[in-house]
């Protein structure tokens, strides 16, 4: 399948005007994903026709289970796929997939030959598992640690180290719109880059932590702080 004909099925499928489709820019189906809430049903067989459609479809299915229903009880709907009501997750268990999730980043990073990835990573980082709303990442870059620049940035673009065709370049938006979150698209797009890397999975244990809310934060070099949503007993 050419990048072409697959824009111009995911824009079928929702029905675009023939006349609005560009079938040479990944950026119109930003947002495409979001059409199918609550259960994305709709989308089965969108990837007919590609080697590794049922193992993206698979991942398309939990990422809607994890999300749910998107109305917002005040009335309207989330524009990204947010999880209102995680399950909760044992404190130790979180603290084990983060370092899985660590160990992941560093094997994809020495896959492709990003050293300076593999650098910021060694020694392993800490694991700290807190509970409640975290702080804020620095917002300019000469403020951000390089461990938190090699997974928030330079992680992002090791997907573009590898060779797997023309089609993941043209998902990688819609992907990445569904929680504007770089890590979560490269685990549900992870069938495309699997024999091209020889990793089957490196990213699964971001997901764990994704589906139950909880989020990270890096301030020096040493150490990944893990926020758990708090629930109320």
């Amino acid at each position: 399948m050419t990048p072409e004909n697959l824009i111009q099925r995911c824009h079928d499928l929702i029905g675009s005007a023939s006349g609005e489709v560009d079938q040479t820019n990944g950026d119109s189906l930003i947002g495409f994903f979001q059409s199918f809430r609550p259960d994305g049903m709709a989308l089965h067989g969108v990837f007919d026709g590609i080697p590794v459609a049922t193992e993206l479809q698979a991942r398309l299915d939990n990422l809607f289970i994890a999300a749910g229903d998107d109305r917002r009880s005040g009335g309207g709907r989330d524009a990204y796929f947010v999880i209102r009501k995680p399950e909760p997750l044992d404190p130790t268990l979180a603290s084990e997939l983060a370092s899985r999730w660590l160990a992941g980043i560093h094997q994809f990073a020495n896959a492709v030959g990003k050293t300076c990835i593999v650098h910021a990573l060694q020694p392993e980082p800490k694991v700290r598992v807190l509970e409640g709303i975290p702080p804020k990442h620095p917002k300019h870059d000469s403020e951000k640690s390089n461990l938190l620049k090699a997974i928030q940035q330079e992680a992002a673009e090791l997907v573009e180290e590898v060779d797997a065709g023309p089609l993941p370049s043209v998902l990688r938006p819609a992907y990445y719109f569904t929680a504007c979150d770089a890590m979560l698209r490269d685990y549900l797009m992870w069938p495309f880059y699997a024999n091209a890397t020889g990793l089957s999975d490196p990213l699964a244990p971001y997901f764990e932590l994704w589906r139950h809310g909880v989020k990270y934060r890096i301030f020096g070099e040493t150490q990944v702080d893990l926020y758990l949503p708090r629930h109320l007993d």
